[in-house]
């Protein structure tokens, strides 16, 4: 009996010894081998998933860099190496961290178009600048449109913030909008920037271009996107908008001018269509260049585009409903009423050194007494034409020119025109 309890006993010390001796020549916790963050960095960049799984089980610090900054998310994301990127989201790697030159792993899937892992990025993203660039002068919407994805450029777009100057970016984003006609980027292109939108590498505004080149389409889109009204032209214009500008007298103020309007370019270009759109679309007509001090109404009369002085004074008959004829060989004026001549009066107009101009005008204003203010005499019933410094109203009429300039009246004549004829009412002189 005592030699078998012997026996039982012997196995059991055996597993002890052993037991102390594992312990004895076993690892020291203390003195495991510690795995540098490179270690991940360069796993990710060769794609070793083993390495990479054995890591990050081990905690392993997923934000190490490389020689350029990289992290091993950046450089996962940049790799398209998708499944990585969210193992390394999961175990805790800073989403905003860029290289050494601004790139960051939310431009590296933008720029692949990824919108799950645009998406992933964002939501954990600290403090996001769309407008941030790249040392080479990329930015995030940039790196969106060269991925082509419509919904990140969409999501990039709607966070960008307000922006005094347009950039390269947002210049190729409403180029795209405008070509594919996407209003709802161009609005909000238009609403992120407080200057006018130009074609890239030009200082005169879209608008402006679309009423030179009588592009209606252009012009219409901005307009009901929110382009301004009163849109300023710059101080030095392009040559080849210049160029475009049919009248010698628009061209010296849009040169030597200073703050003209696209109002007051439709009004001196007779594009009585855009002129109309701007009014309707809030344009100040009343405003005034810097130098000269020229309205819409001043230049539109200057340019002698009479429409658009209809357009500018709030009206005026049409033409074949109502008009003078002033005939400067017969010294006769001629009230035409539908097509047809219904008074004929005497008239004086200027005597050599002095002639009254020869064109189409429209009456912008009447004083019953009116005194001239470099003559210094009464001109009673005055009717001024298209703003100019001259006009009909009562004097002297001799059976020949007499006067400085304007039209003179017998007084009944002048009367009845000043009680019969409206503002903006066309007067032809020839």
């Amino acid at each position: 009996m005592r030699g078998s309890n012997r026996r039982a006993i012997f196995p059991v010390a055996v597993v002890l010894l052993i037991l102390v001796w594992a312990t004895a020549i076993g690892p020291d916790r203390s003195a495991r081998i510690s795995i540098s963050p490179s270690e991940l960095v360069r796993a990710v960049t060769l794609h070793r998933d083993a390495l990479i799984n054995l890591y990050l089980m081990d905690r392993v610090d997923p934000n190490g860099r490389d020689t350029g900054g990289r992290t091993p998310l950046l450089i996962a994301t940049s790799q398209q190496d998708w499944k990585t990127a969210r193992r390394l989201v999961d175990a805790g790697a800073l989403v905003d961290l860029a290289d050494t030159s601004g790139f960051t792993p939310l431009m590296a899937a933008a720029a692949h178009g990824n919108i799950d892992m645009f998406r992933l990025l964002l939501v954990r993203t600290a403090t996001l600048h769309a407008e941030a660039q790249t040392n080479d002068g990329h930015d995030l919407l940039g790196m969106a449109l060269d991925g082509g994805n419509p919904q990140i450029v969409d999501t990039v777009l709607d966070r960008l913030p307000a922006m005094p100057q347009w950039t390269r970016s947002t210049h190729r984003a409403l180029s795209a909008a405008l070509q594919a006609g996407n209003k709802q980027h161009i609005r909000l292109l238009l609403g992120k920037h407080s200057a006018p939108p130009t074609p890239e590498g030009k200082k005169v505004p879209f608008l402006a271009y679309a009423i030179a080149g009588n592009n209606s389409s252009l012009f219409n889109m901005l307009l009901a996107c929110g382009a301004d009204p009163n849109t300023v032209l710059p101080s030095q214009c392009d040559k080849d908008f210049l160029a475009m500008l049919s009248s010698k007298s628009l061209s010296g103020y849009v040169e030597e001018d200073r703050n003209l309007t696209v109002a007051m370019l439709a009004a001196g270009l007779g594009q009585d269509d855009y002129l109309r759109a701007l009014l309707n679309a809030g344009a100040n007509r009343n405003r005034l260049t810097s130098r000269d001090k020229m309205s819409a109404l001043d230049i539109a009369a200057e340019t002698g585009h009479w429409r658009a002085a209809q357009i500018l004074l709030g009206g005026g008959p049409s033409p074949d409903r109502l008009r003078l004829e002033i005939s400067l060989g017969l010294q006769r004026v001629a009230l035409v009423k539908n097509g047809e001549p219904v008074y004929r009066t005497q008239c004086s107009t200027g005597r050599p050194g002095y002639s009254t101009k020869r064109g189409e005008f429209v009456i912008t204003n009447k004083e019953r007494y009116h005194r001239s203010t470099i003559y210094h005499v009464d001109m009673p019933y005055f009717m001024r034409l298209s703003c100019l410094d001259f006009g009909m109203h009562a004097g002297y009429v001799p059976d020949h020119p007499a006067s400085h300039g304007c039209i003179r009246l017998p007084e009944e004549a002048a009367r009845k025109f000043f009680s019969e004829i409206p503002v903006g009412t066309l007067v032809t002189v020839q």
